[in-house]
C-alpha cells in the first residue's frame, strides 16, 4: 500500500510498498504527522482535504503587490545634484560645439 504522509494538510512524504501504517514523529513545532492511504496519483507538495479525502494540487497565493518606495530627502537630493551635473555637462558641450564652429573646424 501507498502511504501519504501529511504535515499541516500538505503532503510531505510518499512511502510506497508499505505492508503497516508508518508512523513518523511530530515536527519541531509538535504539529502531528499523519499517515493517509492514496495512489500513484499523489506526489509531494500537495494538499489533503480532511473533510473530503482527497488531494488537490497546491496553488500558491499570489504574490502580493509591492509598493513603490517613498523616495527620501536623500534620494530627492542626489536627484537633483545628477540633473544639475546633466545640465552642466550639457551646456559645456553646447559650448565647445559653438567654439569649434566659430572657429570654422565643424
Amino acid at each position: 500500500m501507498i502511504y501519504a504522509m501529511i504535515l499541516q494538510n500538505r503532503v510531505i512524504g510518499i512511502l510506497p510498498n508499505q505492508e503497516n501504517e508508518p508512523h513518523w514523529p511530530p515536527d519541531p513545532a509538535g504539529n502531528l504527522v499523519t499517515a493517509i492511504p492514496c495512489d500513484d496519483t499523489v506526489t509531494i507538495g500537495m494538499m489533503y482535504d480532511p473533510e473530503t479525502g482527497e488531494f488537490p494540487e497546491y496553488i500558491p497565493p499570489e504574490p502580493e503587490p509591492q509598493p513603490e518606495p517613498i523616495p527620501t530627502q536623500l534620494d530627492r537630493i542626489e536627484a537633483a545634484v545628477n540633473a544639475k551635473n546633466e545640465e552642466i555637462v550639457q551646456a559645456a558641450i553646447d559650448n565647445y560645439t559653438l567654439e569649434l564652429m566659430e572657429g570654422g573646424l565643424l
